[in-house]
């Protein structure tokens, strides 16, 4: 068997039934049966810590955030990254085609929006795409890093052309905004996130 099987031929090998929000468990096995490496499976769950906390910050203070939608979304957001690794492929895209035709169109719609977010909003409202974008932008490999620190790391990796740099400065001043209207409604610094446990964070109800 081709271990490598590309992206038309993963949306052929679906499970059979999709419930419409899959729990940590359903994840996992979507996880493994669509073959996500370890690597990424580890910095999807260390994403999933940090968006679990902040979720369960801000609806203690006041805003109504899906968690089981915010959890799914973070678990599955690099579903279809390994088809990226070799080739030029947006994978926020093929996660979210992939999600959309499995039956998940909820987490489809937060995947496709966790490299850009695409939704506008009033100030002060948060959303669960942007709970999930802002998590991402959070942890390198599976370490809770600094915005600015993940900022660079993505200049460094992906910021090749000057087209390439603009675009990332035009999605890294969207989510320092992001992570501003966060910490204006909950308790605490952005960097009390460095010291989280983020495996007990993406498992606790």
């Amino acid at each position: 068997m081709n271990v490598f099987q590309g992206p038309a031929k993963i949306l052929r090998m679906r499970p059979k039934t999709a419930p419409r929000l899959p729990g940590e468990a359903d994840c996992l096995a979507l996880m493994n049966h669509y073959m996500m490496p370890p690597h990424v499976i580890a910095h999807s769950r260390a994403v999933c810590g940090v968006a679990m906390y902040l979720t369960r910050a801000l609806n203690a203070n006041g805003v109504s955030l899906n968690p089981d939608l915010v959890r799914a979304a973070a678990l599955l957001h690099d579903i279809t990254k390994r088809f990226s690794f070799n080739r030029r492929l947006d994978h926020a895209l093929t996660g979210a085609k992939l999600l959309r035709k499995i039956g998940y169109v909820e987490i489809a719609s937060i995947v496709r929006q966790h490299v850009r977010l695409s939704v506008s909003r009033p100030p002060g409202r948060i959303s669960e795409a942007e709970i999930v974008n802002y998590a991402d932008k959070r942890v390198v490999e599976d370490q809770v890093t600094t915005l600015t620190d993940r900022i660079n790391y993505i200049k460094n990796r992906y910021g090749r052309t000057p087209e390439a740099l603009a675009v990332i400065d035009r999605f890294s001043a969207q989510t320092f905004e992001v992570e501003k209207d966060i910490f204006a409604l909950i308790p605490g610094e952005p960097s009390d996130l460095m010291s989280l446990k983020t495996e007990e964070e993406c498992r606790r109800l």
